[in-house]
């Protein structure tokens, strides 16, 4: 079983993240111009992660900016209504949305923790929101910045599922990295992108 994009296996989505960093290689940051982009109409966003469909067709993702969702967040199905605003939203090739606020800014390193919704998993039982936290090493003379983010998914109301995200900028639209599942054996590369606000 792998996760979905968009009806595609989530393990194929690897050919488009290697054909992102040869864009991002050979172009540089012009074909950020246009995308990725977002377009809200109040407190209500839709994100294009690129020009598939020239940006009118369906989008990546949809997020409302304060969330208005209920987050997974124990066993039994126990949720949270999520209603607040955000520093910085991401969101991936995926169609996945990470709402984060930061808690903890350091010399070295940030701290965030919020919320998050995934676009579907054919994993089947999985809650499609949960918790997130996100450390942010910023870069030093021998080490560039990365992120670390791990979220989660309960499965069946009884299982906690891990996913652990790490990832570099590649440009200033743009992360590139890797995902681990826990317990449930997947991996895969990952795109992230600021959808709003932005690193404090």
């Amino acid at each position: 079983m792998k996760r979905l994009l968009r009806g595609v296996p989530r393990s194929l989505g690897c050919g488009a993240l290697g054909a992102l960093v040869l864009a991002v290689l050979l172009g540089g940051t012009a074909g950020a111009q246009e995308y990725p982009k977002t377009v809200c109409d109040g407190d209500n966003c839709s994100f294009w992660a690129n020009s598939s469909g020239g940006g009118s067709g369906k989008p990546t993702s949809t997020f409302n900016k304060r969330g208005k969702f209920s987050a997974v967040i124990g066993p039994n199905n126990q949720t949270k209504a999520v209603d607040q605003t955000f520093d910085i939203i991401l969101a991936n090739g995926y169609g996945d949305v990470y709402y984060l606020t930061l808690l903890r800014d350091r010399e070295n390193y940030q701290a965030y923790r919020g919320y998050c919704t995934y676009r579907g998993f054919s994993l089947s039982g999985c809650s499609t929101t949960g918790e997130v936290v996100l450390l942010r090493m910023k870069a030093t003379p021998s080490f560039g910045e990365h992120c670390s983010l791990v979220s989660t998914s309960w499965r069946w109301g009884t299982t906690l599922y891990i996913l652990n995200d790490v990832f570099r900028p590649l440009a200033s639209w743009v992360s590139a990295g890797y995902e681990n599942w826990f317990p449930f054996d997947m991996s895969c590369s990952v795109a992230m992108y600021t959808a709003f606000g932005g690193w404090k």
